[in-house]
């Protein structure tokens, strides 16, 4: 008699384990489902954002002149190399000179 209820005890538990094991499972997988469609539409909304700034910008230049232009692009570049530390090119910065300050001009040095 002892066997049969030690049998009949431990099925029930090992019932109830694995059912709320499965139950911890199923609710980590859907967590990470959601998770992954709240990405996926963040990243959809950073690509909308992306492509109407770039809209903007080609719309802005569109309205300026050549040398308007050639300026924006030159500040842009410059900008770029400045915000990633990058340096001009050893040559352009070897021949291109000291920059004189103007006389009224304070020493930041």
């Amino acid at each position: 008699m002892k066997a049969k209820q030690l049998i009949i005890f431990l099925l029930i538990v090992f019932t109830s384990l694995g059912t709320s094991s499965c139950h911890h499972w199923n609710v980590k997988r859907k967590q990470k489902r959601d998770l992954r469609q709240m990405e996926k539409k963040q990243r959809e909304k950073q690509k909308e954002a992306d492509d109407k700034y770039q809209e903007a910008v080609k719309r802005n230049a569109s309205h300026q002149s050549k040398s308007a232009k050639k300026s924006m692009k030159n500040n842009y570049k410059k900008a770029e190399r400045h915000n990633y530390n990058k340096k001009e090119f050893f040559l352009k910065r070897w021949f291109s000179g000291k920059r004189k300050r103007s006389r009224g001009a304070p020493d930041n040095s």
